[in-house]
């Protein structure tokens, strides 16, 4: 593998406002990284849609949830960079907020790995999953409001909460108007890499954690990795969403992916969660990573001498045992249909489903 270069950085920390075409609907938001990368910010689950500029043309990573709101952050990246030659579109997996919108990139090639294509295709062909996405709005906007009145109602009369409205109504619209799907055109197995000019694009599968088709996506020109839904900077690392296909070489290969890109890092070496608007660091991610597998050593002893999963998640404190992740947040989306409230427990269960293919 090619060893990550460090090099300097205009590291912009200001945010722009946007107001212009279907972006004006909602607030975006722009986080200059380098003069050829940028962070782009404003949807209601506040996805990080990176943009690359490079001399084969702009590259961007993920299409929220429909056809407007995906046009709104292209609008704003063509401004952004004040070009419009779009090349690629990458989708890092396969969740609504992630591959929604790709309608709004129909022209562009569309890269994604097998198993994305491969879901979206079942998506496509599963009527129930329309009528699921027409309520989705209705839901979380229900969840959103119950969870709020019970924490801070002074929320609901401010302005993130009316912006948060403002999308889902897109949203729903979208999908009323009958959104149309659109599949990955571009499609790889293990590893692959776009050669840009003066970026080179890698996208590296790591799979069945946060969802099917998690897909890391690093630029070393850039010094900087995409993480996906994989790890986010408060919280406990998810050790498998998905367990109905996922084997126990599944989870191996997370290690070596993640040591492989750890290698290449180093101190100044940028990591970006899908979601949310912190920027990770190596130390951190080597928590993460450090925490996933102890656990998963654990886990096969444990069921190796014959334990059962009660007893090992007995064992298993959070506390007790894994010190680097102990106080980070230990529940995912709580007061919503996707909420997981002991993220510690629930990663155990997985793991120890895994061990019984």
């Amino acid at each position: 593998m090619k060893t990550i270069v460090s090099i300097p950085f205009l590291f912009l920390t200001v945010f722009c406002m946007c107001s212009f075409g279907y972006g004006a609907e909602f607030d975006i938001k722009v986080q200059r990284l380098s003069p050829r990368t940028a962070v782009f910010y404003g949807d209601q689950w506040d996805n990080a849609i990176v943009a690359l500029a490079t001399q084969k043309g702009i590259v961007v990573v993920d299409a929220p949830f429909s056809k407007t709101i995906a046009t709104g952050f292209r609008d704003a990246i063509q401004a952004e960079f004040k070009r419009n030659d779009f090349a690629y579109l990458i989708n890092s997996h396969e969740h609504p907020c992630h591959i929604g919108g790709n309608c709004a990139y129909a022209d562009l090639p569309i890269v994604g790995h097998e198993s994305l294509r491969r879901e979206m295709l079942k998506m496509m062909s599963d009527p129930t999953n329309q009528t699921a996405l027409l309520t989705s709005g209705e839901r979380e906007i229900a969840d959103t409001r119950a969870t709020r009145l019970k924490s801070n109602p002074a929320k609901l009369e401010s302005r993130e909460y009316t912006n948060f409205l403002k999308c889902w109504k897109l949203v729903e619209d979208d999908y009323h108007r009958g959104n149309v799907l659109v599949p990955p055109t571009l499609t790889f197995d293990r590893q692959m890499t776009l050669h840009l000019g003066d970026v080179t694009v890698r996208l590296i599968y790591y799979g069945y954690a946060h969802s099917v088709s998690d897909t890391i996506i690093s630029i070393p020109e850039e010094n900087l990795v995409l993480t996906a839904g994989i790890f986010h900077p408060n919280q406990i690392p998810i050790a498998g969403k998905v367990t109905e296909e996922a084997i126990p070489q599944v989870v191996d290969n997370w290690f070596v992916v993640m040591h492989g890109l750890l290698n290449e890092a180093n101190e100044n070496t940028r990591f970006i969660a899908s979601h949310g608007r912190a920027i990770m660091r190596k130390k951190q991610c080597e928590q993460f990573v450090s925490y996933l597998e102890k656990l998963w050593i654990e886990v096969r002893r444990a069921k190796a001498e014959g334990k059962t999963l009660e007893q090992t998640k007995a064992d298993l404190s959070l506390q007790g045992h894994f010190p680097e992740v102990a106080k980070l947040e230990n529940q995912s989306l709580p007061g919503t249909q996707w909420e997981i409230l002991d993220i510690h427990q629930q990663n155990i269960e997985h793991l120890w489903k895994v061990l019984e293919k």
